[in-house]
């Protein structure tokens, strides 16, 4: 490969990253969850939700080489994602919610004592999946970093993944270190009303997502 096209992908990876990086900082049910799963569970089980996240997207960048991205920009997709997404947040705040204000969780818990109720890698491709502005992203500009990446050939395929997934791992890596090092000063009574919180808001994205779908009819 010459050198024009080691220098291109090194630049479209530090686009990724950029862009990425943006994406990820932005509030929305990832976040939330992420930080509801390092109170519950620790450190471990909320960064291998990035597991999940990554190879959701791995998959999808696969899909793009056959087209999937036409698929995934139809209204009628769009409008069913909403739904099932809006549907799956407002099952899992609801829960969380459920647990915060029966008391049932506690800061001095044990993972083992309040598991989730999917696994961690699961859990992270279904909450991503179940963001309709996470599949709006990847198939408008996701799909044009993508097919930056293909025009570049293998080298900047894989730059571009790289440099997305670096930007996930170093916001939600401070995310995780932050909320699981504030877990040992919170008392019950805070940790549940943070717990609370997370569902409420998961409730609204929920709520908000649905009433897109609707709106979409």
């Amino acid at each position: 490969m010459d050198t024009h096209s080691i220098t291109e992908a090194f630049r479209l990876g530090g686009a990724a990253f950029l862009i990425g990086l943006t994406g990820a900082m932005a509030p929305g049910p990832y976040l939330t969850v992420t930080i509801t799963r390092t109170l519950r569970d620790g450190r471990l089980a909320a960064a291998m939700m990035l597991v999940g996240h990554a190879a959701l997207e791995g998959a999808l960048l696969v899909g793009f080489a056959f087209g999937l991205q036409t698929f995934l920009a139809h209204p009628t997709v769009t409008t069913a994602l909403a739904f099932v997404g809006g549907a799956f947040l407002l099952w899992m705040g609801g829960g969380l919610l459920r647990d915060a204000l029966r008391g049932t969780i506690s800061a001095e818990a044990s993972p083992s004592a309040a598991p989730s109720r999917l696994g961690p890698v699961l859990h992270g491709a279904a909450i991503s999946f179940s963001n309709p502005y996470w599949t709006l992203w990847w198939a408008t500009i996701g799909v044009k970093l993508a097919a930056d990446g293909l025009a570049i050939g293998p080298l900047g395929v894989i730059a571009f993944f790289l440099g997305h997934q670096l930007a996930d791992v170093a916001w939600y890596g401070f995310v995780i270190t932050a909320a699981s090092r504030g877990r040992h000063l919170l008392s019950d009574r805070v940790y549940r009303t943070t717990i609370g919180g997370c569902a409420v808001f998961l409730v609204y994205l929920g709520i908000r997502f649905l009433a897109d779908g609707i709106l979409a009819l």
